[in-house]
């Protein structure tokens, strides 16, 4: 019989209180069922990474319409084709453009998470030409922001999130990491794959995406949680704080 555990790591619970709760939620019939269903991301068939030449004239297109792309949303048709470009070099990769922290604009080339990418994302950026307006970097940067993200909505405006007031939880793994569930509960109605790049852009901005790919396994956006774990939940804002507090505690252990 599975019983609950007497003591839980600050803010961090192990998978044997997860099995907990899904035994007492299956005797109380309770409703929140898949908040447990960890939707893990489905990789792309194996492909080939960009040779050297790719990389290269990747980046000479690049330079040719580096001043067009400072103009960002106004330039709607070179933001497209930068799309293609870098999808071209591999599926996998995404592109982020933001104010840089020395010059002008950063570009970032991101492996959207997935560590089996974090060289090729790297290896691209490495190639990367010295411009007077542009810093790059291979992963998505902690960042200062209003904690408001956009999600696409196919053939309507874009969905504007406010993530101020989100909740997590992290539930610890057998290997060191961390699972993660974020909530609100006004929450609009959103598929399963905005909540997920809602997730995303949540944690990288917090955290950067190094950091989130390194300790946090895996992680869901639901509803609402379990009233068990829901008076354990964390303001979204200390995230920083307790996933910094929570390694100095394993390293010290």
């Amino acid at each position: 019989m599975l019983t609950r555990p007497e003591e839980m790591p600050h803010r961090a619970f192990p998978l044997a209180y997860v099995l907990w709760l899904n035994a007492r939620r299956s005797a109380l019939g309770a409703r929140h069922l898949s908040m447990w269903r960890y939707q893990l991301k489905t990789r792309p068939k194996k492909m080939t990474l960009p040779n050297a030449m790719q990389i290269e004239q990747f980046w000479n297109w690049f330079i040719d319409v580096s001043d067009q792309l400072l103009a960002g949303i106004e330039k709607e048709a070179y933001m497209q084709r930068l799309d293609e470009r870098l999808l071209a070099l591999h599926p996998g990769l995404r592109w982020e453009i933001c104010p840089g922290v020395s010059r002008a604009r950063q570009l970032t080339i991101s492996p959207n998470l997935d560590p089996e990418l974090r060289a090729t994302a790297q290896q691209i950026v490495f190639a990367a030409p010295v411009l007077a307006n542009w810093e790059y970097c291979a992963a998505r940067q902690p960042k200062e922001w209003s904690y408001k993200i956009h999600l696409a909505s196919h053939g309507q405006q874009p969905v504007e999130l406010d993530a101020t007031n989100w909740v997590f939880i992290l539930l610890s793994s057998p290997d060191s990491g961390y699972y993660m569930l974020l909530s609100d509960p006004n929450l609009p109605l959103l598929t399963e794959a905005q909540r997920r790049q809602a997730a995303a852009d949540v944690l990288c901005n917090l955290l950067g995406e190094e950091l989130v790919m390194e300790t946090i396994r895996d992680f869901e956006l639901v509803y609402n949680f379990h009233h068990y774990l829901g008076q354990r939940a964390s303001p979204i804002h200390l995230l920083p704080a307790v996933i910094e507090s929570v390694q100095d505690c394993r390293t010290s252990g």
